[in-house]
């Protein structure tokens, strides 16, 4: 069990994300040991890039020795340590920007070694290029797709594990920066019509042969639970939405912008950095009048310890037009990452039925 850190900060971060970090492929001993040399806040992304270093030094003597599958798992070991090195870190912009490009470095290096491979694409969207990636499960014709929509400072490289159970029952996923994540930041801040964003990604799909793109879904996170249910009340083609952690209306985060740490978490993502235009965008981000619209299949699932309020994930289930399902874990805490074995083979089940996937034999 993890003691509370003396630094509030870290306290913080690792009381509410060290669930989400073990699960996304972050190992509980590089937890523990990183922990121990993180003294104050200031400590955390150089003493996780040392282990993310670490990991990728491995990868290359692997990779040397021709050892191909030792390497990759440690090319994405030192992915997921370089992305929590600068997840919640924009404040020092140099180490901030070195290990998000040492994230995307070193799980390209990985990515074609999974099983099945993950292959990169880019969607054009305006000024953005999303850089993204595609799996298809292996002896597969024409499977449905899920798309993956991330939260406030997550990324692509982020959902593989995720991607793993989906794949197990027959599904295709495509995981994507959208604009202000990941490496579609550095083209531009997050925007509040995200749905445009998610239709250029299903036109991307309709036109790759070895996906079925009119059997597609989507899955949301956290942040990404309020902007899956929008694309799905915008975009018809959304046969399936399912999220979990998400909130209906953005503005009841604005009382975070009084807390600097929050604030630059917040002001980051979407590349605006004056209090006032982050209320007057935030208060725009609503599911009002769009959560009627939701006509397909939906999945909501909340956990009793989210910081979220339960009653904004139940008000979009309660005003969703189509057939739904709600489901409440008892002590789940955001996005219930601190009980993936119950709320992830729902959203995979659930998926795989609405989408008609066919498992391989």
């Amino acid at each position: 069990m993890l003691a509370r850190h003396p630094d509030p900060t870290v306290a913080h971060v690792l009381e509410t994300w060290a669930p989400r970090m073990i699960v996304q492929g972050i190992d509980y001993n590089d937890l523990m040991t990183t922990g121990a040399r993180i003294r104050v806040w200031d400590d955390w992304c150089r003493e996780w890039c040392a282990t993310a270093a670490s990991h990728e030094e491995f990868a290359q003597r692997a990779e040397a020795a021709g050892a191909t599958e030792s390497a990759a798992e440690a090319y994405f070991s030192a992915a997921m340590a370089y992305h929590f090195a600068c997840n919640n870190f924009p404040h020092d912009p140099e180490q901030y920007f070195q290990a998000a490009k040492k994230r995307v470095a070193c799980y390209a290096q990985a990515a074609p070694h999974f099983t099945p491979p993950a292959e990169r694409h880019e969607v054009p969207f305006g000024k953005f290029r999303m850089a993204a990636y595609l799996r298809v499960p292996p002896a597969s014709t024409k499977p449905p797709v899920v798309v993956i929509i991330s939260g406030l400072e997550s990324t692509k490289e982020e959902h593989r594990t995720m991607e793993d159970g989906l794949l197990r029952r027959g599904l295709a996923t495509f995981s994507f920066d959208g604009p202000g994540q990941g490496e579609s930041w550095f083209q531009g801040g997050l925007i509040v019509e995200f749905e445009r964003a998610t239709s250029a990604v299903i036109d991307y799909l309709e036109k790759i042969s070895r996906i079925d793109a009119g059997r597609l879904g989507v899955f949301g996170p956290s942040m990404g639970g309020y902007l899956a249910p929008r694309s799905a009340a915008c975009d018809e083609r959304i046969k399936a939405c399912a999220f979990a952690g998400g909130m209906y209306d953005r503005s009841r985060v604005l009382n975070r912008l009084d807390d600097p740490f929050e604030f630059a978490r917040i002001s980051h993502i979407w590349k605006v950095y004056e209090k006032e235009k982050l209320v007057d965008l935030h208060r725009r981000c609503t599911l009002e009048g769009l959560a009627p619209k939701i006509r397909c299949p939906l999945l909501v699932i909340h956990g009793t310890r989210d910081f979220v309020p339960v009653e904004q994930a139940k008000r979009i289930y309660d005003e969703a037009g189509g057939p739904k399902e709600w489901v409440l874990l008892e002590g789940g805490n955001h996005v219930c990452n601190n009980l993936p074995y119950r709320y992830r083979p729902l959203v995979g089940d659930f998926l795989a039925k609405h989408l008609k996937a066919r498992p391989a034999t």
